[in-house]
């Protein structure tokens, strides 16, 4: 199928706490020092011989020789092919300059042209000669960029931007090369109709299904030569291009801002330990000694306005997050007017009437009116408790916090008072959770939920494994992990845990490194390898681990359920290997399943204690964790609702403005609000400028699949409650999920994968809403 080569970033949605009603961004990022600290020994149930492993893991470096001399080209000695598993990320990370870099993709996208070019001439109907048979040059092109666009999310430089915007358009035009083959689709379309379709197995059906649809919306359709294909075609490119421009435009308005503080009183509410935290900011962004500096990077950010007392300073600094990325060269506002008319330009050229239905066809929901009515089922069930959340904060700001009686609260009162809120009723703040929650400690609970319930071992390499086998790592704080299943190495995965602002992408993903493909003539395996990135605090000291808000441990969580999906899977082909191939509408699944293991006591108890005294966390902490995804839960619903609504509008009933008088994209968000946001508004509002999810990554027109996957998600670890805390029938279901969600990929349908774990095809909302607090009593 069309390979995506443009890396999916997964943001958890959960990073738009409920609590917090305010506007804020979903990608964000703290500036701490880096910790000079030992890694964390995570033991698995064997011990590993590093020389042992060494073998084990080394294997022949996959080349390409020419076939005349059996040489090697000049371009394939480079760092960016010369891997297997575990790429070279130091000799990478020196190769990315435009001088360096760029020379080598030219003489390497030209290469695979070539090789393309003379594969097509020979095309047969059969699965070897075309799937089987691009496979490996697909995989080549996939690991080469992306290692470049891994690299750009968590060791962002100017040169590296520069290489990513010269080379980038490029491979849209191989993509679009490979995709646009009139042979290649002859063919595959030949096949469906042979007799040899019968021969191939259910995963390599659906993979040809899939390939032939991408192929039709990469405009294979469109005749050869046509205006039509031209236009087409410098779409495409185009909103490449400005999809990565939206991204680093934001990712420099976010570094651009700083509002630095002289006097401590004007942070009254702040802890010691975050006002140190400001302290720290304000010196690494070369602010005089003593000062404070606040950012609009989450880390900082968000507790800012949760603790803040200072009334006129959150309205300050919230107006310039909402406005952020919103002005002068870094505005995307035309940018992202700009994407929404070629979106629906291209979806037009493709016979669809709109974008959203060009992007839902491929999705489990397949039309509009699904996923609209799943929307506003979730607003019916939540709107009533919405008010009264609303009602309930209103009044305790009043009562409570001198919020003045009549007054509506503003936006940038609603963090603040729902924290304030949410200590008057489960007595602790956030930042008093977080120390009982020490990064080794939380790390090695989720490894003891993924061995006793889905019976999987991680373990963490060691020091000394990691130099016997050579693996090297972009930065000092990632970590290396191996997977196992019955003594069986499965998968690896590097963790890279911490927050870098100067250089790393906010936000959290999982991203792959490898895909598990087996080789039909040797029956070779690659294993499967994943990035986890996430961007909790780095550890204070030496002497203090990283303490984790809870909002931290959920998404770790996540991440760590696509990087399962990943690495368990069972599929031998790359198109439909873990995550590959998998409806985007329940991708998801896997990760906010993992989400609900954070909210059961036992494992809480097992990830947490206090990280000086080891104490565990005291009984009433853990109840209010507990009860934490029930607090004003109907306004972090409509909060997500609202997201994914303005989507689906912008991409099915928006025109793009082509005169200033008409209706612009803020006009559209600021018209869904009156409905979904009951919290009143500024004029001024373009959080839309930061809205990377549908702007800068994969979710146009699919931002409601956070939604729609959760019911499932919900509805999935409803398996699990129904038996009860039975240790036993617990891995039995753990064993089903693994065996169904896990091992079967984008290879098997949803509604059939779904059907085998729960039992039936279709899936039970109640469970998200019990889950929530919002079913009616």
């Amino acid at each position: 199928m069309h390979r995506v080569w443009l890396s999916r970033q997964r943001l958890l949605p959960k990073q738009q706490q409920l609590a917090n009603v305010s506007r804020r961004t979903v990608l964000t990022a703290r500036p701490l020092p880096r910790a000079a600290r030992p890694l964390l020994s995570v033991t698995a149930p064997r011990p590993t011989n590093p020389g042992k492993l060494a073998v084990s893991l080394r294997r022949s470096l996959a080349t390409v020789r020419d076939t005349k001399t059996g040489t090697l080209k000049e371009y394939e000695r480079s760092p960016f092919l010369q891997w297997d598993l575990f790429p070279d990320y130091e000799a990478v990370a020196r190769n990315v300059k435009p001088e360096q870099a760029v020379p080598f993709f030219t003489a390497f996208l030209e290469d695979s042209k070539q090789q393309f070019l003379e594969m097509e001439k020979t095309f047969e109907p059969t699965w070897e000669s075309t799937i089987g048979r691009l496979a490996p040059l697909e995989n080549k092109i996939t690991r080469a960029y992306g290692l470049l666009s891994h690299l750009n999310g968590v060791q962002n430089s100017a040169e590296l931007r520069s290489t990513m915007q010269q080379i980038q358009p490029e491979f849209v035009k191989l993509s679009l090369l490979l995709n646009q083959s009139e042979a290649k689709f002859k063919a595959l379309e030949q096949l469906k109709q042979s007799a040899a379709w019968g021969d191939l197995d259910t995963v390599q059906q659906r993979i040809v299904d899939k390939t032939v649809l991408a192929m039709q919306h990469a405009g294979i359709g469109l005749p050869a030569g046509s205006k039509e294909k031209e236009r087409f075609n410098a779409i495409s490119e185009r909103l490449s291009q400005l999809s990565l421009t939206f991204s680093n435009n934001i990712l420099d308005a976010t570094k651009a801002y700083k509002k630095v503080i002289s006097d401590e009183s004007e942070l009254v509410g702040c802890s010691p330990d975050f006002l140190d935290a400001l302290k720290k900011n304000a010196a690494a962004h070369g602010e005089k000694e003593g000062s404070y500096c606040i950012t609009l990077d989450y880390p900082i950010y968000g507790p800012f306005m949760m603790h803040c007392a200072n009334r006129d300073l959150r309205a300050e600094v919230y107006r310039a997050n909402i406005t952020k990325a919103s002005t002068g060269d870094l505005d995307n506002a035309p940018i992202l007017h700009e994407i929404l008319g070629l979106r629906q330009e291209k979806a037009q050229l493709l016979g669809y009437k709109t974008y959203a239905d060009l992007s839902l066809v491929v999705k489990m929901a397949h039309d509009l009116p699904t996923a609209e009515s799943l929307l506003d089922n979730l607003f019916d069930a939540s709107i009533g408790h919405a008010r009264r959340d609303l009602d309930a904060l209103t009044q305790f700001a009043v009562n409570e916090l001198g919020h003045p009686a009549g007054e509506p609260l503003s936006p940038w009162d609603t963090t603040y008072a729902s924290e304030k809120y949410r200590q008057s009723l489960f007595k602790y703040d956030e930042e008093t959770i977080s120390h009982y929650f020490a990064f080794p400690k939380v790390l090695q609970g989720l490894f003891d939920v993924a061995r006793e319930v889905l019976g999987i071992d991680v373990r963490e390499l060691s020091d000394d494994e990691i130099r016997a086998n050579k693996i090297t790592r972009w930065h000092p704080d990632v970590k290396v992990f191996e997977v196992a299943e019955q003594g069986e190495v499965k998968a690896y995965f590097y963790g890279d845990f911490y927050s870098r602002p100067a250089e790393k992408r906010s936000g959290a993903w999982m991203d792959t490194v490898t895909t598990r493909t087996k080789d039909a003539s040797t029956g070779h395996v690659t294993l499967p390898v994943a990035y986890l990135i996430c961007n909790q605090p780095p550890p204070k000291d030496a002497s203090t681990p990283s303490l984790m808000k809870f909002r931290d441990v959920e998404t770790l969580f996540h991440e760590f359920g696509h990087c399962l999906q990943h690495m368990m899977t069972r599929v031998d082909y790359a198109d439909a290997s873990g995550i590959n191939g998998v409806e985007w509408d329940f991708v998801e699944v896997a990760s906010q399943f993992m989400e609900n293991f954070c909210s059961e006591k036992e494992w809480l108890a097992r990830l947490s204690g206090h990280y000086k005294t080891g104490e565990p966390m005291p009984k009433d902490m853990t109840d209010a964790l507990v009860k934490n995804r029930e607090f004003l839960s109907g306004l972090g619903m409509l909060r997500q609702l609202h997201f994914a609504k303005v989507d689906l509008a912008l991409h099915s009933t928006f025109s793009a403005p082509k005169t200033a008088s008409d209706p612009t994209a803020f006009d559209v968000d600021a018209q869904v609000a009156k409905t979904t946001t009951l919290v009143p508004r500024l004029p001024e509002d373009r959080f839309l400028c930061s809205f990377a999810h549908i702007f800068g990554g994969g979710y146009a027109a699919g931002y409601y699949s956070y939604k729609y996957s959760e019911t499932f998600s919900a509805d999935a670890y409803g398996a699990f409650e129904e038996v009860d805390g039975d240790r036993a029938a617990v891995r039995a279901v753990g064993k089903r999920y693994r065996d169904t969600v896990l091992a079967l990929g984008g290879g098997t349908d949803p509604r059939d994968v779904w059907e085998q774990f729960r039992g039936r095809r279709d899936v039970d909302i109640q469970a998200l809403l019990r889950h929530g607090g919002l079913t009616t009593p």
